[in-house]
């Protein structure tokens, strides 16, 4: 399509592959700055790729960003020779690049989070009767572990890889009791249908997500927001995940301080079961 492109269409659409992840986060107002267009050229832009609008682009492209397989330019490494030399420079090292995306995606992420939502998040799953959590794919991953988490500090929590058993599940919920959804673009279908019964059920609801604007976290009571690059290369890094674990460890981190009498004498039993289970095994 990009041949059907005017001049100014051009310079929106180089702009957008230039930068996507950063694209996703900007105003309207900021892509017509970055790209040197309109805000009325944005909008005509969409329009022309079947977009009502730049929302649903964003959409598209939060959807769309793990599957971006990144550059060497991606790892945000410049090798000393690159000031001096004309010989051909040797690859980025692999091992520093995981490490620096990793940590740069966290140290966003804390500059993200809204610490008055992370304490009203600890404070309802203290609270709740059961914790449902969602998530598909890399983010059922994370609602696995949170669950787990949970639990070894006597949390009554579900997680089902099946869509339709978590639907039935927020179905079956109460008020005081909580649902947790988690996904990268805050756009996950099974995830935001199972929340949707949720909140209808009278649950809280509670997003983990990338993207504060999108459909998960606009549905949401609480949002607990990340902000990582995810960017999928040849070694599997996923920046997003990463993240999403940083969040759920907060997130019990918090319930140990907040409820130390209750939660340390259910993780300290926790503890001992598993001890008696591994001794049974030797």
């Amino acid at each position: 399509m990009r041949p059907q492109f005017s001049l100014v269409e051009m310079k929106i659409a180089d702009c957008v592959a230039a930068s996507p992840f950063r694209m996703i986060r900007m105003s309207t107002e900021e892509i017509a700055s970055a790209s040197g267009t309109s805000q009325a050229s944005i909008i005509r832009f969409c329009q022309k790729l079947g977009y009502t609008g730049i929302k649903e682009l964003k959409i598209i492209l939060a959807q769309e960003v793990g599957n971006l397989v990144s550059t060497s330019e991606n790892w945000g490494l410049i090798h000393p020779q690159a000031l001096s030399s004309t010989e051909p420079l040797p690859e980025p090292d692999f091992v520093e690049g995981m490490l620096q995306q990793s940590i740069e995606g966290l140290q966003r992420s804390v500059v993200t989070l809204d610490r008055k939502m992370l304490d009203a998040a600890i404070q309802a799953i203290a609270e709740a009767r059961i914790v449902d959590i969602y998530g598909a794919g890399e983010s059922y991953v994370v609602a696995k572990d949170l669950q787990i988490k949970l639990r070894r500090l006597g949390v009554i929590a579900n997680v089902d890889p099946n869509p339709h058993l978590q639907a039935i599940s927020a179905t079956s919920l109460q008020v005081g009791d909580v649902a947790i959804g988690i996904s990268f673009s805050g756009c996950t279908k099974d995830t935001l249908d199972a929340m949707e019964f949720a909140s209808q059920s009278g649950a809280t609801t509670i997003a983990i997500t990338n993207f504060s604007e999108f459909p998960l976290a606009e549905n949401a009571d609480i949002v607990l927001e990340t902000n990582a690059v995810d960017v999928l290369t040849s070694y599997g890094i996923m920046p997003s995940r990463l993240s999403q674990h940083f969040v759920v460890d907060l997130v019990v981190g918090g319930l140990l301080v907040a409820d130390k009498g209750r939660t340390r004498e259910a993780y300290e039993r926790y503890n001992k079961i598993l001890q008696r289970k591994m001794q049974q095994h030797d």
